[in-house]
C-alpha cells in the first residue's frame, strides 16, 4: 500500500480538517483482497466529469417506470433509449463493499470516491481506520471546481462519498464542516439541520454564515436558486431541514412548493459550473428511490425515478455543447427487490394495474407526518394517500406503531396495506433492504471508451481520474 509523501499528506490534513486522525492514503492503494485491475491507456481526456447516480435503483423498478412511461405518455424511459445509441459504452457493475456482498451507500459511493472498496458505515475511512483522499479533493488540487447535488441531506452517504472522511456515515456535522474546509464549490440539496451544530461546550457552530464569509452564495429556495443560477461564484443551497420532500408529494398538493426538484439543481448546478476554466467535477444523486425501496412505497419509487430520468436529456444536452465532459450515469445498488409482478389470468391484469398505481397521490413518508401529528390513525389520511378505505384491523396495526412512537410506520404501513397495495398495483418486493444485484452502468465521452463491460465498482475512481489526467500515486 503506497503511501502519499509526508508533505503532501500534512498539506492535505491541514485542508481537510483531519490533523491528528488517521494517516491520510491515496484512493489508488489497494487494500487486502482487493486488487483493481490494470486500467487501459486513456484515449481522450476530459475537461469535465458528470456524474450522475440513482440512489438503491433495482432492475425491476426500471421495468416497471418503463412500463408505466409508454402507457401513459407512449415513449420508452430515457434510460432505456441509452441501450440505442451508439456512441454509448455500457458496463455491468459489480457493487459489493469490503464487508458484504449487499453494500450500504456509504461503502458503495466511498468505492467510487476512493478507489478501495471499505466496510459497510464508513466513508472513505479503510477496515484498517486510514482515510483516503476522495475523488473531489483530488479534482481541487488539480484547478477544478467541484459539485455535490443530491435530493437527500447532502451529507448523506452518496455525496459524502465522493467529498469526506469519516469512520461513521451518520457523522453528518463532520461531513457538512469538511464540505466548507475543502471547499466544494456548489452544494445543493436538503440537509440544513448539520449546517447549525450544537458543540459539547453548549455553543452554536453556525456553518452558514461561514459560507457567506468565504464568498457563498447561499439559497433556501427555487426562486432564489433560480437567479443564482445566473451568478458566478461558489453556492450553497439547503432546502430542507431533513431530506427534500418525495417527488410524488410535492406534486399532489404542493408540499413545500418553492422546493426545487433534482432537475432544478441539477441545471443550477451545471450554469455555476460550467464557468470553471479548468473544468470541474459533479456528482448528482436521486438518493430518495432508496428510501422508497426501504419503505416498500410503489407510488413514491415511481416517481422519484421518473424525476431522475428527465435529468438524463439534460446531461446529453451539455456534452453534446461540451464534447469534452464525461458522463457516467448509474446506480450504487438495488434497494427492495421492487418488480412489476404477473397479475390475473395470462398476466393480462399487469397493464391495468399501471392505471392503478396512478390513485396512489402520496407517499408513506406524507402519511406518516400526518398520522404522528394527529397522534391516532385518521382514515381520511388512507384514503388521500392510497384510495383505500381501512378496516378495523388495519387501523389497529398503524394506531399500535403510532401509540410506540415508531420512527418510521413505513414497517406498520407495510403490513397493514401491503398485500392490498400489491394486489392493486402488480408491484411486489423481495424485501426491505438492500440487494446484491449487479446494475447497469453508462458511460459517454472521452474516457468512456476504457470501462470494461464488467467493471468493479471500486475501477471507476481510477478511469475518472485517467480520463481528467489527474495522478492519484
Amino acid at each position: 500500500m503506497e503511501n502519499v509523501t509526508p508533505s503532501s499528506r500534512r498539506q492535505f490534513l491541514k485542508m481537510s480538517g483531519l490533523a491528528g486522525a488517521a494517516s491520510l492514503l491515496t484512493g489508488s492503494a489497494t487494500a487486502s483482497g482487493n486488487h483493481p485491475d490494470k486500467l487501459p491507456k486513456v484515449a481522450g481526456q476530459a475537461k469535465n466529469v458528470i456524474f450522475l447516480v440513482v440512489d438503491g435503483l433495482s432492475n425491476g423498478t426500471v421495468g416497471l417506470a418503463h412500463h408505466w412511461k409508454l402507457r401513459h405518455q407512449q415513449q420508452p424511459l430515457n434510460w432505456i433509449q441509452l441501450f440505442e445509441r451508439k456512441d454509448i459504452h455500457r458496463a455491468y457493475q459489480d457493487t459489493a463493499s469490503a464487508s458484504s456482498p449487499v453494500t450500504d451507500s456509504s461503502a458503495a459511493a466511498s468505492s467510487w470516491g476512493c478507489g478501495q472498496r471499505i466496510n459497510n458505515g464508513a466513508v472513505n475511512v479503510t477496515p484498517g481506520g486510514e482515510s483516503l483522499k476522495p475523488i473531489l479533493s483530488y479534482a481541487k488540487e488539480a484547478g477544478k471546481a467541484t459539485g455535490l447535488v443530491t435530493t437527500c441531506r447532502v451529507t448523506h452517504a452518496t455525496p459524502a462519498g465522493f467529498a469526506a472522511n469519516v469512520a461513521k456515515r451518520n457523522m453528518e456535522d463532520e461531513i457538512a464542516q469538511q464540505y466548507f474546509e475543502r471547499g466544494i464549490d456548489v452544494i445543493l440539496g436538503g440537509g440544513a439541520r448539520h449546517f447549525t451544530q450544537k458543540q459539547e461546550d453548549g455553543s452554536v457552530n453556525k456553518l452558514i454564515p461561514q459560507f457567506k464569509d468565504q464568498g457563498y452564495t447561499y439559497v433556501k429556495n427555487g426562486s432564489e436558486l433560480a437567479a443564482a443560477a445566473k451568478g458566478q461564484g461558489p453556492l450553497l443551497g439547503l432546502f430542507a431541514n431533513s431530506h427534500i420532500p418525495y417527488m410524488i408529494d410535492r406534486e399532489s398538493d404542493g408540499v413545500e412548493p418553492d422546493t426545487p426538484g433534482l432537475i432544478d439543481m441539477f441545471r443550477a448546478a451545471l450554469a455555476r459550473l460550467d464557468r470553471a476554466e479548468n473544468g470541474f467535477l459533479l456528482q448528482v444523486e436521486a438518493g430518495r428511490v432508496d428510501h422508497a425501496g426501504h419503505a416498500n412505497d410503489a407510488g413514491a419509487i415511481l416517481r422519484e425515478f421518473l424525476e431522475f430520468d428527465a435529468c438524463i436529456p439534460v446531461a446529453l444536452e451539455y456534452i453534446d455543447a461540451h464534447p469534452d465532459t464525461m458522463l457516467v450515469i448509474t446506480t450504487d445498488h438495488g434497494t427492495g427487490g421492487c418488480q412489476l409482478n404477473g397479475a390475473g389470468v395470462s398476466y393480462n391484469d399487469s397493464g391495468p394495474a399501471l392505471e392503478q398505481i396512478n390513485q396512489i397521490k402520496y407517499s408513506f413518508e406524507w402519511l406518516h407526518q400526518r398520522l404522528m401529528e394527529a397522534q391516532q390513525f385518521e382514515p381520511k389520511y388512507v384514503k388521500m394517500a392510497f384510495g383505500i378505505d381501512a378496516t378495523a384491523d388495519q387501523a389497529a396495526i398503524v394506531q399500535r406503531a403510532i401509540d410506540s412512537q415508531a420512527k418510521y410506520l413505513s414497517g406498520a404501513f407495510i403490513e397493514a396495506f401491503g398485500p392490498q397495495i400489491k394486489e392493486m398495483t402488480a408491484v411486489g418486493w423481495t424485501s426491505s433492504k438492500h440487494t446484491a444485484e449487479c446494475v447497469e452502468l453508462f458511460a459517454f465521452g472521452p474516457g468512456s471508451e476504457t470501462v470494461p463491460a464488467f467493471v468493479k465498482n471500486y475501477e471507476i475512481f481510477g478511469i475518472i481520474n485517467n480520463t481528467l489526467g489527474i495522478q492519484t500515486s
